[in-house]
């Protein structure tokens, strides 16, 4: 059985190894060995305080650990579970033996078993006796992460079609999305770590973590304490024993599953008057209840504001506390990035707009309130809260128009993206909870993140000029700036999104419907995306050219302008703070402009890209035409011919 399974997990993987998965297979194996070979290099460091090694591999093996139970969480579950074998006469442990030894079978544990062998190589420094109580330990942590893989994994699955789903997917992506975004802060918060030690309760804390407990067996069997050695490997066992009895539970059928949408169990009265009989009022009715039983606009809604929380903890390692006001600014840009693929989300039920003609303005608008209507509150009191803890009332004028002008001006990008930009994706009912189960939306969320970021740009540097030129009228002016671009954005992007859905509504619903574009002369036959495409250096220069862009608007531009606008002395390792007062404004204005010309860069990279796709798409499609003229349909089939044009 074992052998079997093993040989289907193999087929399987053969059989729905894509263009994309195997990109995407390819990139996540060479980080993933690359930090194998750091973890097993770490192990051969010696460090000046005492225990900071094994310290910092308690770090390393929990991080992980951690990865494993966050992987089914992001990336879905496995190609190979139990309920593939629901109707089939095998006993569950057996079943449970064979997809355990399956899921052994892998990249991912490969390169885990060699991140694990650091363990082996900190025996060494111990002695023969360690080594030799390494080896069991190793295999044993290795059934830890592995079964913590399934066990998440199943226990995930019976949450996927939940609204406790949505929220546990987004804060496991927003924790990844900001640990991207500021692991420059994690490096500082690691030099003051080597330079003074682990607090005392922190090390306690990691060593009696069950990923560390190999470590401790390994540490107590360099010293010749035979009780601690052998307690933590009865540990591992026993904890490997229950989670394998707990996963050969859990393969049965799926008791805990729910509904993907659900409403309240109490009965309420449709709502009276004039305002919901409108064309208006009848949609935002529905976008609101959308809001508040779609476990996919949970995880929007979740997002950003987790994104925006967690990063402003980053900060406080430093004991920075400037980012706390633009909490607000930063969860409204980062939803309008979120929410741009509104109508994808919403899968073919645009047919019941479209059957309703002359009501696609009043579709748009109702989506722009339904999720001002979401946000406002939630931006406003973050933004109250933030400024009250941060203490400083000087960034107030900078942090009320920041999300004023976030808010206004996401409204109006999120719904001209999602008409102009829209990404296909399953219907709700058929949606799973885990961001790769939908639509690539990389270049759709990075387009309305920088034009929001444009709208809220006159209203910031309104407050920019008040403070460098010492004027507090015009500081506070950048507060009615911001309420002026809202509203204009609100207003005239909205009507651009509602005359480009009652222009091009047929073909947006034949997008949706097959994922393919109606073939006609404005609009082109399918074609692959320009990620799918690109050759190594143009992927090169886009992701070289966004790294940039990170490195030079947020860490080197608008952190060191926050320092400096709340007054602290704090220069850590920025730039523009360690060059002369003079030049220091400088410096920032010139990482800011840096940043913004990597974002530029990064999006010349791709519409350069796109646009020799559909360029090779139309070549392909007046090929096809003309052989269909000629009578000659057997070009379509030839080597080399529309097809492979199509898809080169």
């Amino acid at each position: 059985m074992v052998g079997v399974l093993i040989r289907m997990r193999l087929a399987v993987l053969r059989n729905t190894a894509t263009g994309d998965k195997m990109a995407w297979a390819a990139a996540g194996g060479t980080v993933g060995l690359c930090l194998a070979i750091a973890t097993v290099v770490l192990a051969f460091l010696d460090f000046s305080q005492p225990k900071m090694l094994m310290d910092l591999l308690a770090v390393t093996f929990g991080l992980w650990a951690l990865g494993w139970m966050a992987g089914p969480t992001f990336a879905g579950e496995p190609p190979l579970g139990g309920q593939h074998f629901l109707r089939q006469p095998i006993e569950r442990r057996t079943l449970a033996f064979g997809l355990l030894a399956a899921g052994l079978v892998s990249v991912t544990a490969a390169v885990t078993l060699l991140a694990f062998v650091a363990l082996i190589v900190f025996a060494a420094r111990l002695g023969v006796v360690a080594v030799l109580v390494s080896l069991p330990a190793v295999v044993l942590m290795l059934l830890l992460v592995v079964l913590l893989s399934r066990v998440v994994s199943l226990l995930f699955g019976a949450l996927a079609r939940s609204r406790v789903g949505g929220v546990v997917t987004a804060t496991v992506t927003a924790a990844m999305i900001a640990l991207a975004s500021f692991s420059w802060v994690i490096f500082v918060g690691v030099y003051l770590l080597l330079e003074y030690g682990f607090p005392s309760r922190l090390s306690t804390f990691l060593r009696w973590l069950p990923s560390s407990w190999g470590l401790l067996s390994v540490e107590a069997a360099g010293r010749g304490d035979i009780g601690w050695t052998v307690g933590p490997l009865l540990g591992l066992c026993a904890l490997v024993a229950v989670l394998f009895l707990l996963w050969t539970r859990l393969l049965g059928p799926q008791r805990l599953a729910r509904a993907v949408v659900r409403g309240s169990s109490a009965e309420r009265a449709a709502p009276r008057g004039r305002a919901a009989r409108s064309d208006l009022g009848a949609f935002y009715l529905k976008e609101m209840r959308t809001w508040a039983r779609d476990p996919l606009r949970t995880q929007n809604a979740t997002l950003p504001a987790a994104f925006s929380i967690i990063s402003a903890l980053f900060p406080l390692i430093l004991d920075y506390t400037g980012f706390l006001p633009f909490i607000g600014a930063a969860t409204a840009l980062m939803a309008a990035s979120t929410c741009a693929n509104a109508y994808g989300q919403d899968g073919t039920a645009l047919w019941m707009t479209l059957m309703l003609p002359g009501r696609e303005r009043a579709d748009v608008r109702a989506r722009q309130l339904a999720w001002l209507t979401v946000f406002t509150p939630l931006t406003c009191v973050m933004t109250v809260v933030g400024t009250l803890v941060h203490g400083d009332a000087a960034l107030v004028p900078w942090a009320v128009a920041g999300n004023v002008a976030a808010l206004g001006g996401g409204a109006g990008v999120l719904a001209w993206i999602a008409v102009a930009g829209l990404v296909p994706g399953p219907d709700p009912h058929r949606a799973k909870n885990t961001p790769l189960d939908h639509g690539d939306v990389t270049g759709q969320s990075f387009v309305a993140f920088l034009l929001t970021a444009l709208t809220a740009a006159p209203a910031l540097g309104a407050a920019l000029a008040g403070h460098l030129l010492d004027l507090t009228w015009l500081l506070r002016a950048s507060v009615p700036v911001a309420l002026v671009t809202a509203v204009a954005g609100y207003v005239l992007l909205g009507d651009l999104a509602a005359r480009r859905l009652r222009d091009r509504g047929p073909e947006l619903l034949q997008l949706m419907r097959t994922g393919k574009r109606r073939t006609s002369v404005d609009d082109l036959a399918d074609t692959p995306s320009a990620f799918q495409t690109m050759p190594p250096k143009s992927q090169f220069l886009m992701w070289g050219s966004m790294a940039i862009g990170i490195l030079g608007l947020f860490p080197q531009g608008l952190v060191p302008l926050g320092i400096k606008l709340s007054g602290s002395d704090a220069k850590v390792w920025f730039l523009a703070l360690y060059v002369p007062d003079f030049w220091q404004w400088p410096v920032v204005a010139g990482m800011i402009l840096i940043g913004l010309a990597g974002f530029g860069g990064m999006l010349g990279v791709y519409l350069s890209e796109t646009r020799k796709v559909k360029e090779r798409a139309w070549k392909a499609l007046r090929i096809r035409e003309a052989a269909e003229r000629a009578g000659a349909p057997e070009a379509e089939q030839a080597p080399g011919g529309p097809d492979r044009l199509t898809h080169a």
